[in-house]
């Protein structure tokens, strides 16, 4: 047994699993920057002050969820739980609002929450999202979940759109009067969380993992019932917008997502393969926030996916990540002068996009070709005494089970040769 552990919560991202990441990665940088999104990468923690004000302080994050700490000149730090208040703090220091507007960026990387641990839910998890920073239009709106709806399908997940109006705060104001008329009935009824929400902002509710289901609170008052002129004329245009798309999606009216500092559209897609929480990405417009943190009055509207919870859904899906340890050449060195060739014919193997390897640990010629199975090669290069003495090498197709003598000077060509036919 180990003497030392992971922390709870946390998971060490191995070889053999990291082709899921990669994918993930590469396929957002790729899809992203498409939609003319430029990646940003901020801090991994902030003054806790951001996630406060941003975030909200009636929100689980805040209350329950942060990792917060004091800085030696006692500073209250925190570690980011989501990425988009640090995004638009940038954009507010560096003053992107100087430039053409909308900005669009995106982002990538590690999110810290206090929270039992479950599948595909970490105290340490990864986040993707993107941030569109400058324009109330309702085509943004549509353009962003387009974005996600497309990223997801190329993703192999098998999700669900779900969509709403969370107003703005003169909706909000008659809609949480006909909250509290309705929820007061059951206040002592409520979870601890759910009291301390009830006169501040009821709308949290719910939101509750407790409540969420209770009868009364699914039967509250619908926001969209309550939604201004504006809003409501806002929310019917970014649904014209997406049946114009051909995106299908479900008009929820409790969803309100977890977070303060949303108004106006919020959007979920679900997965429910993967279990109860089964948001495998959520996002809406937060057209209060970049003034709330210091900014001009300038609207937004973003999402974030979890990694780990898109890889789970990848898994239920039937996408097998797993990474194949191999090698395309494997170079059996046998003796010193042929071990000091074999560095050398690695180097030139590898800088020609060859991906080669050798043994390092003195084993014998058996033992070698072992490892030459092992690692899938399609060929084992094997040098000695012998070969070196012809100026060559005996070169095996691993494959075919056959053998053949290659000159030193001829290696590479033929290499490239035989491997580019594989390849195709």
């Amino acid at each position: 047994m180990a003497e030392f552990n992971r922390p709870r919560g946390t998971a060490d991202i191995l070889p053999a699993q990291i082709g899921g990441w990669v994918t993930i990665e590469q396929k957002a940088r790729e899809l992203f920057s498409l939609y003319h999104f430029d990646e940003i990468r901020t801090p991994i923690f902030e003054h806790t002050e951001i996630f406060e004000r941003g975030v909200g302080d009636t929100t689980d994050i805040v209350q329950k969820e942060m990792y917060t700490f004091r800085d030696r000149a006692d500073r209250s730090i925190t570690l980011r739980p989501e990425g988009t208040a640090g995004v638009v703090r940038a954009f507010i220091e560096a003053k992107l609002y100087g430039g053409p507007l909308p900005v669009k960026l995106f982002y990538m990387g590690p999110m810290f929450r206090y929270e039992a641990p479950q599948a595909g839910r970490y105290r340490q998890l990864h986040q993707y999202g993107v941030e569109v920073i400058g324009s109330e239009d309702p085509r943004v709106d549509a353009e962003v979940i387009e974005l996600a709806h497309r990223y997801l399908q190329e993703m192999g997940a098998r999700s669900t759109l779900e969509l709403n109006s969370v107003g703005c705060a003169t909706c909000r104001a008659d809609h949480k009067q006909a909250l509290l008329e309705h929820l007061t009935p059951i206040r002592h009824e409520l979870c601890q969380d759910c009291q301390g929400r009830f006169d501040k902002n009821p709308m949290r509710i719910l939101d509750c993992k407790k409540d969420g289901d209770h009868p009364v609170v699914t039967a509250s008052p619908r926001i969209t019932e309550y939604l201004c002129s504006s809003c409501k004329t806002h929310f019917d245009q970014v649904k014209e917008h997406l049946d114009a798309l051909q995106i299908p999606y479900t008009v929820n009216p409790n969803l309100v997502r977890g977070l303060d500092y949303y108004t106006r559209t919020a959007f979920e897609f679900i997965d429910t393969s993967i279990g109860a929480k089964s948001t495998i990405l959520g996002g809406g417009r937060y057209n209060g926030l970049v003034e709330m943190l210091g900014g001009p009055s300038l609207s937004g509207i973003g999402f974030g996916g979890g990694i780990e919870r898109l890889l789970l859904s990848r898994k239920e899906a039937g996408i097998d990540d797993t990474v194949q340890d191999h090698v395309e050449v494997y170079v059996v060195a046998l003796g010193d002068a042929a071990k000091q060739e074999a560095l050398r014919v690695l180097s030139v193997l590898r800088q020609n996009g060859i991906k080669a390897d050798t043994d390092y640990t003195d084993r014998g010629m058996k033992a070698q070709m072992k490892s030459a199975d092992r690692l899938s090669a399609q060929f084992a290069l094997v040098i000695g005494e012998d070969e070196l003495a012809n100026g060559g090498y005996a070169l095996r197709d691993l494959e075919k089970k056959s053998q053949e003598f290659v000159t030193r000077e001829h290696l590479l060509t033929y290499l490239t040769e035989r491997l580019g036919a594989v390849k195709s």
